[in-house]
């Protein structure tokens, strides 16, 4: 980002408009780009932010090093996460059926909520849920009565994002009343994304000088993100020139994946064991990754700020 604003500054004869870089807090956990809006990012006395009229982002992802992906319309899935607690009736493991087993219910929770995603989700649609934490007891003969679950769920369709979300709270009550417990199971939610939303004339321009600039490097209608960005909202918050809320925006990917080391996984079959983003061993190499991504960024301002 500092590259591209120093080499777009440089240029600053060769173009016209207002570039505002900002640099987002809190993005890995959704409420970043909420928390700036909330506190005033677009609020003309406050800060005096320039208001955009598009809105430009990028993101590293496990493509070969020197590739850019470009897609229109949903591009990264919606994301809700949430702290699911149960509650039960605790005792020793010698006298079971005097109490309410939670890591048992837990357990049949955790099984049965995978049985939404392959049974209620139309197969030609996508939906993940993850059990990402299971937190009950501290040892071994003692039965808990209170399991604490943390659960991600992630969609790209408006309809099954709210589908899954009610299928979960149903499966979550029929697991407690099958266990008897006597006290309703608690949902906290602890972080959202929105979708992903490219504008389509936004995009297809970005395309076409992508196009320029990367030739073949260039890859249209790349697959969706799996992951969740909540860049959307500084352009769906973004006040517009008709006096409501809502400007274009178009976010894309470039790869960080040595291409020797993504050649030899394609030839072996083996796509699997290249290092994803949060992998420990996700580590972008340094060139052309870089050059790519200042490239990217600098193509994508000039495409809207040609003289």
């Amino acid at each position: 980002m500092l590259a591209a604003a120093e080499t777009l500054w440089k240029a600053k004869s060769e173009w016209q408009g207002t570039l505002v870089i900002l640099f987002q807090p809190n993005e890995e956990r959704g409420a970043g780009a909420k928390a700036m809006i909330q506190d005033g990012l677009y609020d003309p006395e406050k800060y005096a932010c320039p208001i955009p009229y598009v809105v430009l982002g990028q993101h590293v992802m496990p493509y070969a090093a020197g590739q850019v992906g470009t897609r229109k319309g949903i591009s990264g899935s919606a994301a809700d996460s949430f702290r699911l607690t149960v509650y039960g009736k605790g005792g020793h493991a010698s006298q079971p059926h005097m109490t309410i087993d939670l890591v048992f219910m837990a357990a049949n929770i955790i099984v049965r909520l995978q049985g939404i995603i392959s049974r209620e989700v139309n197969p030609q649609d996508s939906a993940v849920i993850t059990v990402g934490s299971v937190i009950a007891g501290m040892t071994e003969n003692i039965i808990a009565d209170e399991a604490v679950l943390k659960i991600n769920v992630r969609n790209f369709n408006p309809e099954t994002r709210e589908r899954v979300l009610n299928s979960i709270k149903r499966v979550v009550k029929a697991e407690c009343d099958a266990s008897n417990t006597t006290k309703e199971p608690l949902f906290e939610p602890t972080s959202n994304f929105p979708f992903l939303i490219n504008d389509n004339a936004t995009t297809q321009k970005l395309s076409d000088s992508f196009d320029e600039v990367f030739g073949e490097n260039h890859i249209q209608n790349c697959a969706p993100l799996g992951g969740s960005e909540d860049f959307g909202l500084l352009a769906t918050e973004a006040p517009n020139k008709n006096g409501g809320k809502g400007v274009p925006s178009c976010y894309w990917l470039f790869g960080g994946t040595d291409p020797e080391v993504m050649r030899k996984a394609k030839e072996m079959g083996r796509l699997e064991d290249v290092p994803i983003n949060h992998s420990p061993l996700f580590a972008p190499v340094i060139r052309p990754t870089l050059r790519t991504g200042v490239e990217a960024l600098v193509t994508g301002a000039l495409t809207f700020f040609k003289r």
